[in-house]
């Protein structure tokens, strides 16, 4: 794990939580829509797996159907198995306290999680959800772009499983 504390910095911390905190990967997928579902991570990538997708969109202001394509990233693709062999992807966006979105980003978080449904390359699971984690300051200032997200953990909450995110305030 590099030592800079960048974004990159809390990704690799969180796939290592993921991997080696049995407690933190059941409290994270509980803020999920597969809450009390009994699961393993069996699979995950820090590395920004991205793709190129096409997909139609109501731009905000025209009003009108417009044709996008756009290369993306997952920060964090984490993918549990459940004890009866079903695979759930969770499609992670990390953001610092100062960070910002990119056009059509929080949006094509679903559009590429489905994308990627049942691929091997991408821990062939069969339902997802997608989930930013940011600092509570980055939340609240970007409340309804957030919500585009299945949910939203703060840095404060994740801190209490791993302390190295209570720094992140420091870089804001």
């Amino acid at each position: 794990m590099t030592d800079k504390k960048n974004e990159k910095y809390f990704d690799q911390a969180l796939e290592q939580a993921f991997n080696s905190m049995e407690e933190f990967a059941e409290w994270f997928l509980g803020k999920t829509k597969f809450k009390g579902m009994p699961a393993k991570v069996c699979w995950s990538r820090s590395d920004s797996p991205w793709a190129r997708l096409t997909y139609s969109y109501t731009n905000p202001k025209t009003k009108e159907e417009e044709i996008i394509t756009r290369d993306s990233e997952t920060d964090v693709l984490v993918v549990f198995e459940s004890e009866t062999g079903k695979r759930v992807g969770i499609h992670i966006e990390n953001k610092l306290g100062n960070g910002k979105f990119e056009p059509y980003q929080p949006e094509s978080y679903q559009l590429r999680a489905k994308h990627w449904l049942n691929s091997p390359k991408y821990g062939n699971y069969s339902d997802f959800d997608t989930v930013l984690v940011a600092p509570n300051i980055f939340l609240s200032r970007n409340g309804e772009r957030s919500r585009l997200f299945g949910a939203s953990i703060s840095y404060e909450e994740i801190s209490d499983y791993l302390p190295v995110f209570s720094e992140a305030d420091q870089l804001q």
